[in-house]
């Protein structure tokens, strides 16, 4: 599927125009972690409170994307974000993780990744003088990872996946220099789902330069023999964005 996905986007930019956009952006800013509950192996291991045990800690966010308008109604994006929770705290009971079982009453460090990887398709449904909609497909890359210490005793749970999302995005232009904007990637399933939906403003300084503002919120997660695992995370960042 990917080779398929990456073909068609390959002959979209061989019939790009020369007058194709190019927008850069970096974001940065804190989350906060309101919900991580975890149990691996999926069936047989101990269900946890992540968030509790780390104290319900903010953590620092980065997100780098790469917008090509490559033609009038098709666009191509590409983007990464670091996300990433840490903390430390006591487990309530005695908790089988992975291939370990660690004690209560100890203190116990959890560490929680989730980086992400994705290329987004677009195609401009609407557009008008202050509005435009967009619809698209996603494929996102996660590196995940789930880990607890003890001492020197510790167990993770890594994992390397391939996700395909439904992408719809939407835009307000309130005046020249101003735009907010919504979006999402979005798709469930039996044993799991998936949703990240921002909501987005920006400033234009001038023609190539824009600050930009974020809250987003990142929500999902799997059931099956191998993992448990459902976590939300609220993001504020701030930005910077040029326009080639």
């Amino acid at each position: 599927m990917m080779r398929l996905v990456l073909a068609g986007f390959a002959a979209i930019g061989l019939a790009a125009p020369a007058t194709a956009q190019v927008r850069l952006e970096v974001e940065a800013g804190a989350s906060f972690q309101s919900r991580n509950t975890v149990r691996i192996p999926g069936d047989t291991g101990t269900r946890f409170d992540m968030n509790r045990l780390q104290g319900a800690p903010s953590s620092p966010v980065v997100r780098v994307t790469l917008d090509w308008q490559v033609a009038e109604r098709h666009g191509l994006r590409a983007s990464y974000q670091y996300l990433r929770s840490e903390g430390t705290g006591q487990l309530p009971g005695a908790t089988r993780f992975q291939n370990t079982v660690f004690a209560a009453g100890t203190a116990t460090r959890g560490n929680y990744q989730f980086d992400t990887w994705r290329v987004t398709y677009r195609y401009r449904l609407l557009h008008t003088d202050n509005t435009s909609l967009h619809v698209g497909g996603t494929v996102l890359v996660r590196n995940a990872e789930i880990r607890l210490r003890q001492g020197a005793v510790s167990d993770r749970r890594g994992d390397v996946g391939v996700v395909p999302l439904i992408h719809v995005a939407g835009e307000w232009r309130v005046t020249p220099q101003l735009r907010l904007m919504a979006e999402v990637d979005a798709l469930g399933a039996p044993a799991g789902y998936a949703v990240d939906a921002a909501l987005r403003g920006a400033y234009a300084i001038n023609r190539n330069w824009e600050v930009t503002a974020s809250y987003r919120f990142l929500d999902g997660g799997a059931d099956n023999r191998r993992v448990f695992n459902f976590a939300s995370f609220h993001s504020l960042t701030a930005g910077l964005a040029y326009r080639f």
